[in-house]
């Protein structure tokens, strides 16, 4: 693992759950438990939060992490997380020992065992894939709403849920990257992703509103 950078962007706006990366789950701050994920397969020093916020700084520095002091102009709701990795990798010294940046959303606390070494175990083995992202299942039936309120399914009305058989979201758990080529943005948008799926199956939860803090603490005591 000393050839992968883990990377934990925890920026302090959120619209509809306000500071919910440092809030309280079990006595510990959400941020908390990706911290103590990324401490089991890394040393500290290939550990790195990237924040705008002096409390998830100082939350970083408690548990001996480095905190990177994040722009504005890459912390707002519109920002995409990218940019933030690439600031971080120009302020790290000799950032090019780094093959592998794993990127793991504080949103995401409960995680696979060994996931980013087996993500690390897949890039290896399909070399014309540069990312990997690991998914979840889902059965939703999705739709939009048209500008008159219609709503218009992605499937057949008399579609059921044990009909729609491939159908993926990004679980928010991991998102790894090759570090070649990383910088350049127009090729990055050009690279493969593999889609990982793990056969063991753990349910996980990414904290996007209220409901799923309450499902959150469900997992937890389970």
């Amino acid at each position: 693992m000393s050839k992968t950078l883990i990377f934990i962007p925890a920026r302090s706006g959120s619209k509809r759950i306000k500071n919910k990366n440092i809030r309280k789950i079990n006595g510990k701050p959400l941020i908390y438990w990706t911290i103590k994920y990324a401490k089991k397969y890394s040393k500290s020093e290939d550990i790195l939060v990237s924040s705008d916020s002096s409390i998830i700084n100082q939350l970083s520095t408690k548990e001996k992490i480095k905190c990177l002091k994040r722009p504005k102009r890459l912390s707002g709701d519109n920002a995409n997380v990218y940019f933030a990795v690439v600031h971080a990798l120009k302020k790290i010294e000799n950032n090019k020992k780094y093959k592998y940046i794993a990127l793991l959303q504080p949103t995401s606390p409960i995680r696979p065992k060994n996931m980013i070494s087996d993500g690390i175990k897949i890039l290896k083995k399909n070399k014309n894939f540069q990312n990997l992202i690991h998914l979840e299942k889902t059965y939703y039936k999705l739709g939009s709403l048209s500008k008159q309120n219609e709503w218009q399914p992605l499937y057949g009305y008399t579609a059921r849920g044990q009909d729609i058989t491939n159908q993926y979201r990004p679980s928010g758990c991991l998102f790894l990257y090759l570090r070649k080529d990383f910088e350049n943005f127009k090729k990055f948008m050009k690279r493969k992703n593999y889609g990982f799926i793990q056969n063991k199956k753990i349910e996980t939860v990414n904290i996007d509103n209220e409901e799923d803090f309450i499902k959150l603490k469900f997992l937890l005591k389970k």
